[in-house]
């Protein structure tokens, strides 16, 4: 490869910087740049899951696409950087209707530089051959070492392909209190922070709350975005050992969507007032009594959930942390001590500090008054990811 392919290469990678792994997970952050006749004349990246990849929005910034057919203008773009290789699967679990190898073939792109081929061996290599068959040139510049460095969430969800990329979210005061004595948490953070903790329910495809969350809260879990947002998502609605306290027409039921009730005893049955929207999943319990998490992922992953985000309570989100079967947390904490009420976990921890999972991978952000502080995790004997 020679320095003038690097140097836009460089560029490339920076672009991909711009996005966030929070936003973006199970996914990668990928970016790209669109030339023409040797000119950038676009840039862009993949900023949250379900939005538009790298290429395309490389190439809607480069005014190569056309609004109404939403497909690619020809004969604009003659040459892209890109990260990644592009992605080439087509399929009811992909969220974009269209393979980005479409989009560059659709735009005519004679020339590709490509940072890193796909991790995923069912696709590795895949949009790199039907380019080269489609007299597309194409140059591979080896720097899976770089992209797998910027993409710690990526290769996580790629090492756990049978279950969704798991992340547990709360708010807390400054002494670690999610609620009062009393149970009482409406509300501890302030509009802008509970503004963005709906955001993340948008793009994400399933949320998550356990009995407690349900019988104190009588949550709807719905994604209450404005109009302005690009993200539309609404997220399939899950509750773990919940079903006997649903109320008819109130929180979760009072709202229409998919939901599902995860059981592990034999005589459950869907709430009263459930409609064809409700689906009831028996499984064996774990040896606390709970249905057990490993088959309950297992079986949500089957059924389309990639990303699942789970709002509560510090118990439920303690028993999956103990299960290995946590990916990243996302804390928002508000200026406030409650000096005493419910902690964020509850549950049996580490017996000594070097026990104690690692975070890393910091994404903060201030939400009005309040920190928005968001890790991945790994547990203490993991090996070590370069961040």
């Amino acid at each position: 490869m020679n320095i003038r392919d690097q140097s836009l290469l460089d560029r490339a990678f920076h672009e991909a910087e711009r996005a966030s792994w929070l936003w973006t997970a199970p996914n990668p952050r990928v970016g790209a740049l669109a030339l023409s006749q040797g000119h950038v004349i676009g840039h862009g990246h993949h900023a949250f899951l379900g939005g538009p990849h790298a290429e395309e929005a490389a190439l809607r910034d480069a005014g190569a696409w056309n609004e109404d057919s939403n497909s690619p203008r020809p004969g604009v773009v003659d040459e892209m950087i890109l990260t990644l290789e592009p992605c080439s699967a087509t399929g009811p679990s992909k969220r974009r209707p269209k393979s980005c190898l479409h989009l560059l073939q659709a735009a005519g792109v004679k020339r590709v530089v490509l940072g890193a081929t796909d991790p995923d061996p069912r696709h590795q290599g895949g949009a790199i051959a039907a380019m080269r068959a489609h007299g597309i040139e194409v140059i591979h510049a080896a720097e899976e070492p770089r992209f797998a460095t910027q993409n710690p969430a990526f290769l996580m969800a790629q090492d756990q392909p049978q279950r969704p990329f798991v992340l547990c979210k709360w708010a807390a005061s400054m002494d670690g209190r999610t609620a009062t004595e009393h149970g009482v948490s409406q509300w501890i953070t302030g509009e802008e922070a509970r503004a963005e903790g709906h955001q993340l329910r948008a793009i994400s495809d399933g949320i998550l709350v356990g009995s407690r969350t349900l019988h104190l809260d009588q949550p709807r879990l719905n994604a209450r975005v404005s109009p302005e947002d690009p993200w539309r998502n609404q997220p399939v609605r899950v509750f773990l050992a919940a079903s006997h306290l649903a109320q008819a027409n109130q929180g979760p039921l009072s709202i229409a969507g998919p939901r599902w009730w995860i059981e592990s005893n034999p005589q459950a049955s869907l709430p009263t007032g459930a409609t064809d929207d409700d689906h009831l999943l028996s499984l064996p319990p774990d040896e606390c009594g709970r249905p057990d998490l490993d088959q309950a992922l297992t079986k949500l992953k089957d059924e389309g959930i990639g990303r699942l985000l789970i709002e509560g309570g510090s118990r439920v989100q303690a028993a999956f942390l103990r299960a290995g079967l946590v990916d990243a947390i996302v804390r928002y904490e508000a200026p406030s001590l409650f000096g005493g009420g419910l902690g964020s976990w509850q549950g049996q921890g580490p017996q000594h500090p070097r026990e104690a999972w690692q975070l890393f991978a910091e994404e903060r952000r201030d939400c009005g008054k309040d920190l928005r502080r968001a890790f991945l995790l790994r547990a203490a004997d993991s090996p070590v990811v370069k961040e």
